[in-house]
């Protein structure tokens, strides 16, 4: 069903545009041309976030002696794409994998991954958000925190995406007032 949604997609955008008449048309193609440019930009802001968790914790734990680094390292990577929750269960995993495997060193273990997610989730993350979806790395928090209050995972998953497309609308609806406003004859 995937398939033919896609390769049916340009034909399906195609009518539904023509249906809405010239003007209304072109504003939401214009937006929907935006949301692809949006929604492409984020997923690759997340694929970089999981290679860069799994990077991160591959090179520092294989460094530290962890047993299963590479394997633990991926697994964090992974999970990285599942906002809050997933970076949450990575942590236990780690955690729980070294202890009964019989690394010594938890605390230094512990020590990094919490250095890692304040660097992640205070600096990476609302960059990389930011430079893909163009909006704020101050917004980027503010979305994320209201995500969470609003929606639980599944709103801190989204808050980055619907900021986005709300910028977007907006943008692009005062544009096409502006014009409007611009071509109607100036009654004397």
């Amino acid at each position: 069903m995937s398939f033919l949604l896609i390769s049916e997609a340009p034909t399906l955008r195609a009518d539904i545009l023509s249906s809405l008449g010239r003007t209304s048309g072109s504003l939401w193609g214009a937006i929907t041309e935006d949301l692809d440019v949006l929604l492409a930009k984020y997923v690759r802001a997340l694929v970089i976030l999981s290679i860069a968790t799994f990077t991160a914790y591959s090179v520092v734990f294989s460094a530290l002696g962890v047993p299963y680094a590479l394997l633990l390292g991926g697994v964090a990577g992974l999970l990285e794409v599942i906002p809050f929750v997933g970076p949450l269960v990575a942590v236990g995993t780690v955690l729980t994998v070294s202890s009964f495997s019989g690394y010594e060193h938890l605390l230094w273990l512990s020590g990094f991954i919490f250095s890692y997610r304040i660097f992640q989730d205070y600096v990476l993350s609302p960059y990389l958000m930011s430079e893909g979806v163009e909006v704020s790395p101050l917004l980027v928090i503010i979305g994320l925190l209201a995500g969470d209050e609003l929606g639980g995972v599944a709103g801190i998953f989204l808050s980055v995406p619907v900021l986005a497309t709300l910028k977007i609308v907006f943008v692009r609806v005062k544009a096409s007032r502006h014009t409007t406003q611009r071509e109607k004859p100036i009654v004397a």
